[in-house]
């Protein structure tokens, strides 16, 4: 999807950090702008801003864990709108502590916005974009944590492994009915946002690559250079792997 301009994109988790960027980097291309937070004032702050700028954007308050209220988020983008070409399913949270100790709430609280609210976007919003008979692109925001597991982050870590494997699938479903809409999964390393203040890049580098990986149709979408050795010294564990199956 070479041409941004006059295309309609609603982004999840939009009133900051990630979000914020990737809404702010597609309307100032001429992307019509659904942005949508669980916190709805701030969403709504942003939306009036970049109004403001020239762009065209609007807000709506939005759980991710509630389905229902993700399909209302399609019916209203396409409503205003008049079609939809672009999700970007960026919500996300983050907890800490040793696996066996966390407990269930913990677990359930970040699956349910990190994979469920995903889960969720690509049901309300992939129909809508193949729906409008143009190209389109499906952003799902995942982390390093999708091929580098780090310890103390097994609700986070399992969350992203989901998003990359759901991310394939859904690759693998839009290439089997030809559809003319892709599907990138986003892999940010230490990004400075609200979620990780000491982080050393800044959201707009995330939002670059992102642009641009809906123009090129970039299927994995790294965003910098953090943890390469450890994530190549992984996949090259795993490839090891093949070569110690037992005979039958």
């Amino acid at each position: 999807m070479d041409q941004l301009v006059g295309r309609v994109a609603v982004v999840t988790g939009a009133a900051s950090g990630i979000g914020l960027a990737i809404a702010e980097a597609l309307c100032s291309g001429g992307t019509r702008v659904m942005l949508t937070d669980l916190d709805g004032d701030a969403a709504a702050v942003v939306a009036e801003r970049l109004v403001q700028s020239g762009g065209s954007a609007e807000s709506m308050p939005l759980d991710v864990r509630d389905p229902e209220a993700v399909e209302e988020v399609g019916r209203r983008v396409v409503g205003r709108f008049g079609s939809l070409h672009i999700a970007v399913n960026n919500a996300g949270i983050v907890n800490r502590g040793y696996s066996w100790e966390l407990a269930l709430d913990e677990w359930h609280r970040v699956l349910d916005v990190d994979l469920w609210g995903v889960v969720h976007g690509v049901r309300a919003f992939v129909p809508r974009i193949l729906d409008s008979g143009q190209e389109g692109h499906v952003v799902n925001v995942a982390s390093m944590a999708a091929v580098l597991p780090h310890d103390r982050l097994g609700p986070y870590t399992v969350a992203k492994h989901g998003v990359l494997g759901l991310s394939d699938v859904l690759r693998a479903e839009m290439e089997a009915i030809g559809a003319p809409v892709g599907v990138s999964v986003v892999m940010p390393g230490m990004i400075r946002t609200a979620m990780n203040p000491i982080g050393t890049v800044e959201p707009a580098q995330v939002a670059a690559n992102v642009l641009d990986a809906i123009r090129r149709g970039r299927p994995y979408v790294f965003t910098d250079d953090h943890s390469t050795d450890q994530v190549q010294a992984r996949l090259q564990q795993i490839l090891a792997a093949r070569a110690e199956v037992l005979p039958p």
